[in-house]
Order: structure tokens, then sequence, then C-alpha cells
């Protein structure tokens, strides 16, 4: 009986001691990316459609440069930019339709923020 009183009040100490070590600290021996990824000013949104995203709400659709678009949601992206999603399409296209993000960047420009993954069959953009 005494035995297990001593192995109950060592359980405690045990789990804090077990908690209380720092993890291991791990460094990459690669980089996840060749380098960082430039914004071009081509990626910015002309002032006709700075305005339509500014105003205009999710299911909005127009036309631009032969580009038809809709608007989407609306969310705040990891950097703390007010992003909306983008679908473009080409008016001749019948169906294929590109996802795309529409970001306000500090300057308070609007850009259609780069591709993770480039896509060389997805080059659908406003000209700008």
């Amino acid at each position: 009986m005494k035995k297990n009183k001593v192995i109950l009040s060592l359980v405690p100490f045990l789990i804090l001691t077990g908690c209380a070590t720092a993890p291991p600290v791990l460094h990459a021996t690669r980089a996840l990316i060749d380098e960082p990824i430039k914004s071009a000013d081509t990626s910015v949104v002309p002032q006709q459609l700075s305005e339509v995203l500014e105003t205009q709400q999710q299911g909005y659709t127009g036309q631009y440069n032969n580009i038809e678009f809709i608007l989407g949601q609306q969310y705040t992206s990891a950097l703390g930019e007010l992003c909306t999603v983008v679908y473009l399409k080409k008016s001749e296209q019948l169906a294929k339709q590109e996802r795309r993000a529409a970001c306000k960047n500090a300057n308070q420009q609007w850009v259609i923020t780069p591709q993770v993954i480039e896509n060389k069959n997805n080059q659908i953009s406003f000209g700008a």
C-alpha cells in the first residue's frame, strides 16, 4: 500500500518533467524554394476592375478584354491582405475556367496573385 502511494505521488512529477524539456531544434538541409516570389507590375489589376473588386459582391459577373470573370468569396490571406476569389474564363472558351485570387496589397492596389504552381496551360490575364 505504501509503495502505491509513493508511485502515485511520483507520477505527476514525472509527467511535469517530461513536459518541461524543450523540443529538439531542427535545421533544414535544403531550401524549400529557390528564390522568393517577386510581384511584377503586370499583376496589378486595371483601375476599372479595381473599382469592381471594391464595390461588387460575391457572384458579380463581368467582362474585360475578352475575359469573363465571376467574383467569388472574400477572405483575409495569411499576410493579412483582403483577397477575393476570381474565376476567369476566356470568352471564346466554353467550359474551361481558372480560379485565381485578387488581393489588395500594402499600396492599396488590387493585384492578381501568382499561382503557387505554374501551369503553362492556364495563362489567362486581363492584359494590363
